[in-house]
């Protein structure tokens, strides 16, 4: 493994990034929405990132770049996105330099650091990276795991942390709880959220946690998948899902 992964919460964090164009508003969007105070520094921004500026988070200096912009703040890491190769080398010098962590975006070679193909769904973040050799197959990675978690496991999650400490409150043991976690997340309850019936999944999820018995087995469901002819690909993503839960 050439990179450690992991997740970094930047809401108490300053960054620095250098540049004003397209792909700084990439990296520009990515920091804002986790709550980072961003120094940007550019000749030019593009109208999309002086739009951005009404943000309090944003410290926006429109100026060529200068080491003493690097120097002049504690920054958790800095990002090199302009067009000019030089001068992004330049950037990843003077941070290597003073230590300080830095990107170069395309530039793998010259990163401390770097980020990954990115797929949210609600307070759920999946990661894909080929260590830099490869970005486009990272998109395409994350595109086939976009077809494979929708866009309801956001409301999923965000259903599940409301009901954490409900649920611990009535089943104390670690074990039975990680039980019965897994029990309706396997189950009924999953099934009712992905069908967008909410409110149906956490009068379910309570009748459970008082009727919970760790010993016994959970009521059996069959379903009935039809893929026409018989072609695999016929198959629509809520079969394959339950499929792949099956026992059988």
């Amino acid at each position: 493994m050439k990179y450690f992964p992991f997740f970094m919460e930047l809401s108490k964090q300053s960054v620095l990034l250098i540049g004003g164009g397209e792909v700084a508003e990439r990296k520009l969007d990515l920091l804002l929405k986790a709550n980072a105070s961003v120094t940007i520094v550019s000749p030019e921004f593009t109208s999309y990132i002086e739009e951005l500026f009404v943000n309090k988070n944003i410290n926006p200096i429109k100026d060529y770049y200068n080491i003493k912009y690097l120097t002049s703040s504690s920054f958790a890491f800095v990002i090199a996105a302009t067009n000019d190769e030089s001068l992004n080398e330049q950037v990843a010098k003077d941070a290597n330099d003073n230590k300080i962590l830095v990107n170069v975006v395309d530039k793998p070679k010259i990163c401390d650091f770097i980020f990954p193909s990115i797929l949210e769904r609600g307070p759920i973040t999946v990661a894909v990276s080929t260590g830099g050799s490869s970005p486009v197959l990272a998109r395409m990675l994350r595109t086939k795991l976009e077809t494979m978690i929708p866009g309801a496991y956001g409301r999923l999650a965000k259903i599940v942390s409301e009901n954490r400490i409900p649920v611990r409150k009535k089943l104390v043991n670690s074990k039975s709880n990680g039980i019965f976690w897994e029990q309706m997340l396997n189950g009924k309850f999953l099934e009712l959220v992905l069908s967008g019936q909410d409110e149906e999944a956490v009068k379910f999820l309570n009748i459970e946690i008082d009727n919970f018995d760790e010993q016994k087995k959970g009521e059996g469901e069959v379903y009935l998948v039809g893929a026409g002819p018989g072609d695999p690909d016929l198959l629509t993503f809520r079969a394959l899902r339950l499929m792949q839960q099956a026992d059988v």
